[in-house]
């Protein structure tokens, strides 16, 4: 059993590595059958995260959380938070099997909608990550944003 500073910890690690563009940092953090569910159409696991997130390394350089609220139970950390970012660089979401062409740097900056996660924590790593996505949060919400019209593929 996790502790609840541990917990925290090691969420807000996760979410700073994020923040720094720190693809090994984030990796040491995950446990081999990581899932993530609600940023991206699909479940994702481990490596598919790593690649989400140097999808958006790319496309957003200046991403930050801005988290208001971070808690923990246990092994189960909570977390309220308000991404924002600047559009600087090709965003390319076909390499998650999204059916669109990269989206070039518009400069446009963006706060996204108010969302929560939960990290559940187990032998000091992260085994999974949900995100509750509100309408105009994750990939499809951030495509919508963008000006793309796609369907969500069929899960």
């Amino acid at each position: 059993m996790t502790n609840n500073r541990e917990t925290l910890q090691i969420a807000l690690a996760l979410m700073g590595a994020w923040e720094a563009r720190d693809l090994n940092a984030a990796a040491r953090l995950l446990a081999d059958d990581f899932q993530v569910t609600g940023p991206a159409p699909v479940a994702l696991g481990k490596q598919e995260y790593l690649g989400f997130q140097a999808i958006h390394n790319e496309g957003f350089a200046d991403w930050q959380f801005n988290p208001t609220e971070v808690t923990a139970d246990g092994n189960t950390a909570r977390a309220t938070f308000q991404i924002s970012a600047t559009h600087t660089g090709a965003w390319d979401v076909s390499k998650l099997g999204v059916p669109v062409p990269p989206i070039a740097a518009t400069g446009k900056h963006r706060t996204w909608p108010v969302e929560h996660m939960a990290i559940t924590v187990e032998n000091g790593l992260v085994r999974r990550l949900e995100v509750m996505n509100e309408p105009g949060g994750g990939v499809m919400g951030t495509l919508e944003w963008l000006g793309v019209k796609v369907a969500a593929p069929a899960i």
